[in-house]
């Protein structure tokens, strides 16, 4: 049974808590008029096969078609003139289905690599059909948004990751139908480098590879994602089911980059920030009137917390970190550790002792290095002179920031 994948309805969550927004694409739109121009368009560039002449490309819809439960959906098949990208689409419009291969793909497919194709275009509308129609609307709502050029980054990363999670579901859909991972392999390796013969399990090892060397791999493609992750993706489907999500979303995904965040990381960096400027503000020395007023820049209505403590999570989370982020919570520190000249040395030692207890000593000591010009000698020279100064401070247990 194909059910929506959680990345897909953490999006459609999201957007249904702001109800206008929702609202406004929610209502439908599609008029037969603009479907009428759709097909007249499509007549003009395309050739349109025909379900007697052109039988063996139709029966391998309607299985898709029956095995995908879309039996009554109307279904016509076009191929695009003037183009040699290999390719397959479906457009979906009031309620009709036109998928349209361009390039020779069709010719270098084999009966049941067609067929692969076929049934993964045909479950993008299947998709659309699960949660009650709500994954449509919230695909146009991340999409007009992410199209937008005035809008967050966090968007088009968003956009992004649901279109790379809609791939990953529409593999499973031709699974459905075939029951087999090798054709769907093979279609899609063939269609992106047009190879006429494919070996599968030589290119699951190389997928292996990939992600065996690099354990903080992550999908960076901006409309499909990369062929192996889709491979490795079906294969631990075919073997997992279920069971496989976390690993796949973790290939998907990977560790959380500052240069590729979306509206969900975004929220948790924010958090995470937040959370450790309190931490890095709970010694009462520390909490000058330049101090605080560098937390409000951060966080407008910024609060401290006395009862806030370090844990094992947090500590985890920076350790395992990307080292984008460590570099981001480095330079929070620094900035900081350098705010009030009027505290002298004692936050810039308090600034160390936190990387250290953060796990971000290394990070932290190269940040300071790099901004104030230092060699490793001078480094070392400065961070014991500014540690000596912290360890001079008297602090109360209230002040800690560790839980005993």
């Amino acid at each position: 049974m194909l059910l929506a994948i959680n990345y897909h309805k953490k999006v459609r969550d999201y957007f249904k808590k702001q109800t206008k927004t929702w609202n406004y694409f929610a209502v439908d739109k599609n008029k037969e008029d603009q479907l009428q121009q759709f097909k007249t368009e499509l007549l003009k560039n395309t050739y349109k096969f025909d379900e007697t002449a052109d039988a063996f490309i139709y029966e391998k819809v309607n299985l898709a078609k029956q095995k995908l439960g879309l039996e009554q959906l109307p279904v016509t098949v076009y191929q695009a003139q003037y183009t040699d990208e290999l390719n397959a689409n479906i457009v979906y419009l009031n309620n009709e289905a036109h998928i349209v291969f361009s390039g020779s793909i069709t010719k270098i497919l084999n009966e049941q690599e067609l067929l692969a194709v076929l049934s993964h275009e045909l479950t993008h509308i299947k998709l659309y059909t699960v949660l009650d129609g709500d994954l449509e609307v919230a695909d146009r709502i991340i999409t007009s948004i992410a199209n937008n050029y005035a809008s967050d980054a966090a968007y088009f990363e968003t956009a992004r990751l649901f279109r790379l999670y809609t791939e990953i579901f529409c593999d499973r859909g031709a699974y459905s139908v075939l029951e087999n991972i090798d054709p769907i392999i093979t279609s899609l390796v063939k269609a992106s480098t047009g190879l006429e013969n494919v070996n599968v399990e030589s290119y699951l090892k190389q997928a292996d590879e990939i992600l065996f060397q690099d354990n903080n791999f992550k999908t960076i493609g901006t409309s499909h994602p990369e062929n192996f992750i889709r491979a490795k993706a079906i294969q631990l489907w075919h073997l997992k089911k279920e069971d496989s999500e976390k690993e796949i979303a973790k290939m998907i995904e990977g560790f959380i980059d500052i240069d590729q965040l979306d509206i969900f990381k975004q929220e948790d960096l924010s958090q995470l920030t937040k959370k450790f400027i309190q931490l890095l503000l709970k010694p009462k020395w520390f909490k000058s009137t330049m101090v605080l007023s560098q937390s409000k820049q951060y966080f407008p209505n910024f609060i401290n917390d006395d009862n806030v403590l370090l844990n094992e999570e947090i500590i985890e989370t920076l350790r395992n970190a990307h080292p984008s982020i460590k570099d981001y919570f480095s330079y929070v520190l620094m900035d900081f550790a350098l705010v009030d000249p009027a505290l002298e040395e004692i936050p810039s030692g308090w600034a160390f002792q936190f990387a250290e207890d953060l796990q971000l000593k290394d990070a932290y000591d190269e940040v300071v290095k790099k901004e104030l010009k230092f060699s490793d000698k001078k480094l070392q020279q400065y961070k014991q002179k500014m540690l000596a100064a912290y360890y001079e401070v008297k602090e109360s247990d209230s002040e800690q920031i560790y839980d005993g």
